[in-house]
């Protein structure tokens, strides 16, 4: 009686939970799902995989669960564009939201909207309308940075020349640099080298990014973290983010102890009068929401900001040392336009070989192969239905290497962005950085950077492989929660 009376019961829940869980009607196709994992068993360890095999068997809209909710993923371009560009698909997915809540936040009690990056609604809005206004107020995308940056850049050079013919690994060398550039822009301070807090910080943050798949079923199920294995699995992987946050926490308390209301000396200051001018109490700058948000932010702007664009100088350079002829083309076009002087934004538009390097380095490497959205309010897309709350991923990856508008698109190859003229050509395709409500807003600083970081350092030195020969040199990106380029040592000569 008992075994039939549980048999009934499962029956009803699993009755229940189908009813619940069931594909709505005129959902797009895609892999078979099951009860509370969803269609983990099709993404298996590797979701860009997964995007990759569903498009060739479902087409460029494909639907799939992540757990218990559901989700699309988009391959193709136009699309792709159409919906990010809308209110409706600028919202995030619930249970990335939570578990990078999880990741992130003090403790579970914290109040906060999730910063820039996992914010939504009106809150998404006022947060990312005043981080764009300030870091463009201090500077960010314009001719400003540039003393922040090439001070960073004469300090690596004059570092580097003490290796002089030695084999250096360039990964924290360059990662310094280019956080010190964000760093004076957030807080008005310069990081120390020699300091072993902030060098723990750097080396949090990357493990966090390099270690952390996407793909972990805790990104797909938060509620796993609670269980044992998993939760241990969990705090290991949460290490790296409260370390950044205990830093930048302590940047803000000074803030606050030294702050001067007629006086904003750089984004901090800007953010903390921002809050105590808030009197509203639905808004994400005011009371306690305020509190969790600043750190929040700070967070998505300085871990974000820093690891991704020191991620791209570490590609770069590799690419170069596997295609030395490369290398040499590009400093001839510095020799040739720029000279002895230090290299300014304004010799870009003179060098169309170098831009077409950092965007063929940003195409190929691809660091940001995928981002999730989330619906917010059923969507008729297409000929679909796609309901409220339906995760929304883009297929970057696929779309910057659509072999239909791509030419050999496995290969590196600058010069598909150079035209039969020798001029520098656009791409619209090239989307590292996003399209839509949500593109990445540190876009200007980190094509400053990427383009003064590489001409500076090219102009000092040759870079080349510690390997038997450059074709030896691994150039495929890592699959990870970003792509990230494989571990390398360069031999650095100055140049006369």
């Amino acid at each position: 009686m008992i075994f039939f009376l549980l048999l009934f019961l499962v029956s009803i829940l699993c009755f229940v939970y189908s009813a619940r869980n069931a594909t709505p009607k005129n959902f797009p196709a895609g892999p078979c799902s099951f009860p509370l994992i969803g269609s983990l068993l099709s993404v298996g360890v590797d979701l860009k995989s997964a995007f990759q095999k569903w498009r060739r068997q479902w087409g460029d809209i494909v639907g799939f669960k992540m757990g218990s909710e559901l989700a699309v993923v988009i391959s193709d371009f136009d699309m792709l564009q159409e919906a990010f560009k809308d209110d409706r698909f600028a919202g995030r997915p619930e249970n990335l939201s939570s578990v990078f809540k999880a990741y992130f936040a003090k403790d579970a009690h914290e109040k906060t909207s999730g910063g820039i990056v996992f914010s939504t609604g009106d809150h998404w809005k006022e947060q990312r309308r005043f981080a764009m206004k300030t870091l463009k107020d201090f500077g960010v995308g314009k001719s400003a940075t540039q003393t922040i940056i090439n001070d960073e850049i004469n300090k690596l050079v004059e570092e580097l020349r003490q290796d002089d013919g030695q084999s250096i690994n360039l990964k924290f060398r360059t990662n310094l640099a280019v956080v010190n550039t964000l760093w004076q822009i957030l807080n008005g301070e310069k990081s120390d080298s020699n300091n072993p807090q902030m060098m723990e910080v750097f080396r949090s943050t990357a493990e966090f990014i390099q270690e952390n798949s996407m793909t972990g079923p805790i990104m797909l199920m938060p509620w796993l973290r609670h269980l044992p294995f998993f939760k241990t699995m969990f705090e290991k992987a949460r290490t790296g983010p409260q370390t950044m946050r205990k830093f930048t926490a302590e940047s803000i308390r000074r803030h606050i102890d030294t702050y001067d209301e007629t006086h904003q000396r750089d984004f901090i200051d800007s953010y903390i009068k921002k809050m105590m001018e808030t009197t509203d109490e639905s808004s994400s700058f005011h009371g306690k929401h305020g509190e969790g948000n600043i750190q929040r932010t700070m967070l998505d702007v300085f871990g974000a900001g820093s690891e991704t664009t020191s991620s791209i100088l570490t590609f770069a350079f590799n690419y170069l040392t596997r295609f030395p002829e490369m290398q040499r083309k590009v400093q001839e076009e510095i020799d040739s336009v720029v000279g002895s002087r230090a290299p300014e934004l304004t010799d870009r538009p003179k060098m169309p070989y170098t831009d077409a390097v950092i965007h063929e380095v940003l195409r190929h490497s691809c660091i940001v192969y995928t981002t999730p959205h989330a619906t917010t309010e059923d969507v008729q897309f297409h000929g679909f239905t796609i309901p409220k709350g339906t995760s929304v991923f883009a297929n970057t990856s696929h779309i910057m290497n659509d072999p239909k508008h791509w030419d050999k698109p496995e290969e590196f190859n600058p010069d598909r962005f150079i035209d039969s003229e020798g001029n520098f050509k656009k791409n619209e395709r090239c989307i590292p950085f996003l399209v839509g409500k949500r593109y990445c807003l540190g876009q200007q600083l980190a094509q400053h950077e990427l383009f003064l970081f590489l001409t500076g350092l090219l102009q000092a030195f040759t870079f080349s492989t510690t390997l038997a020969d450059p074709s030896m040199v691994d150039i495929e990106p890592v699959v990870g929660f970003l792509h990230t380029c494989p571990n390398y040592n360069v031999i650095i000569n100055s140049r006369s």
